[in-house]
């Protein structure tokens, strides 16, 4: 380990402390307010009084949750503001980000939609504060404070949920439910009453709608996500992949509405549109990047790549490089391949033209991504000497192609045993469950490649 590199990660670390403080406050606040959003999202597809109540109060704490993380001081280091401010700060940014969700109460059915939205916000900033005085009173915890890579990893958490929520599109078959953007029927998309979007789930609107709003959400978060990187990082590479993400996600949420109207205009009338399979494919793949991108990031800001290169132990790191950069470079083909079938079947039917080559090559990739992922994973997991870094990073690559090998052969069963389909309630639940979680589960397993592919940049290094 030189000097130099000793240097660069003291002053790292101090670069994190430096936003610290609000950095902690972005990681509560989006992070509670990602989990209220699951919740509530479940809330919808489970109805039902009980499980209604349950889930509400689940919300509640999710954001009483994040004023405890916020107001939670940390043993040996000084604080910022007080315990209960940080809360009410927490309970602020929610209630901001919840408006994404609450104003479309203003145009709907439900009565008192304004009295709904200054009730929802104002309970938002209560519970913060609630959460942070319990958390003052709570053992200070050891942290070195940090709370950069902590947002980094609660942004890339956020962007898988908004994956999960795309997967779940394309699998009741919901991509074009909305027929115009950025409207919603016309609506201010952000004020489409949520009496509308909730009434007929068979009909998809729901699943459209709240991935768009979920895409929103990702966009928000993306704008401090790239300006905390600039301000709490004196790594200028990650720094500058901070603006590259968040150019991306604007670029994705562009591809997003012209996949649906093919073009821009405001128009809902099919006559006027051309909805895109390609620019589907694109959308779904370009996803996947961020997220992986995301996680590097967050990675790259973390406390153990900051101090020094990690050690690789008996392993050669030229070997290991080569391997991993080409699992990477599979990965990203099969999931085109993944991406394009899916589509394909979606808007053709199983017999789609081409369909049949896709799913073939898909099957074919398959086959070199998991003889390619097992060797990196065991190379990671097993070689004697290694950082824990490497052998946490190995066993995720090992579990996770496991886990899509069963979850690949389970969705394919699923797709073509189904018979034609007629409308989106038509789709089997399973079916949906199995395929979103294929997907899902492989960006996570994209990602986990990628940062293992940059840890063993970074071993170069030492």
């Amino acid at each position: 380990m030189n000097q130099q590199s000793v240097m660069d990660g003291a002053d790292g670390l101090a670069g994190s402390r430096t936003c610290s403080g609000p950095c902690r406050i972005l990681a509560a606040g989006f992070g509670a307010t990602t989990l209220m959003w699951l919740v509530s999202y479940l809330a919808i597809l489970v109805p039902g009084a009980v499980v209604g109540e349950v889930l509400f109060g689940l919300a509640i704490l999710a954001l009483v949750g994040g004023g405890v993380v916020a107001g939670r001081r940390d043993e040996g280091l000084p604080g910022d503001v007080g315990s209960a401010v940080r809360g009410v700060l927490v309970g602020v940014v929610s209630a901001l980000l919840n408006l994404l969700l609450v104003a479309s109460l203003l145009q709907s059915d439900i009565a008192g939609g304004g009295g709904w939205v200054i009730g929802i916000l104002i309970g938002c900033v209560v519970a913060g504060a609630v959460g942070g005085v319990i958390g003052a009173n709570i053992r200070p915890w050891r942290t070195d404070g940090n709370w950069l890579s902590v947002f980094c990893w609660v942004t890339t958490a956020l962007t898988l949920f908004m994956i999960v929520t795309g997967g779940i599109v394309t699998g009741f078959q919901a991509g074009l439910a909305v027929p115009d953007w950025p409207n919603s029927y016309g609506h201010n998309m952000l004020l489409y009453p949520l009496s509308e979007m909730v009434a007929d789930l068979d009909g998809g609107v729901f699943y459209e709608h709240a991935h768009r709003l979920t895409g929103m959400f990702v966009g928000l978060t993306a704008i401090p996500f790239c300006l905390v990187l600039w301000t709490g990082s004196v790594r200028r590479w990650v720094a500058v992949l901070g603006t590259f993400v968040l150019a991306l996600v604007v670029l994705q949420g562009v591809l997003g509405g012209l996949r649906v109207t093919g073009w821009f205009t405001m128009s809902q009338d099919a006559a006027d549109l051309a909805p895109s399979t390609i620019l589907a494919v694109v959308h779904g793949v370009l996803a996947q990047l961020i997220l992986a991108m995301m996680a590097v990031a967050a990675a790259a800001t973390s406390t153990p790549w900051r101090r020094a290169p990690a050690r690789l132990g008996d392993g050669r790191v030229s070997v290991d490089r080569r391997l991993a950069v080409a699992l990477v470079i599979c990965l990203i083909v099969q999931l085109i391949l993944g991406a394009a079938y899916r589509h394909m079947i979606t808007a053709g039917g199983v017999d789609a033209k081409g369909a049949s080559h896709a799913l073939m090559a898909h099957i074919g990739m398959a086959v070199v991504v998991t003889i390619l992922a097992l060797f990196v994973g065991l190379r990671g997991a097993v070689v004697p000497g290694r950082d824990v870094i490497f052998r946490w990073l190995g066993r995720c690559v090992l579990v996770t192609v496991g886990l899509q090998v069963l979850l690949g052969i389970g969705g394919l069963a699923a797709v073509l045993v189904r018979p034609e389909l007629g409308t989106t309630a038509d789709v089997p639940v399973v079916e949906v469950l199995v395929t979103s979680a294929h997907q899902a589960n492989g960006a996570v397993l994209l990602a986990a490649s990628v940062v293992l592919m940059v840890w063993y940049w970074r071993a170069s290094d030492a």
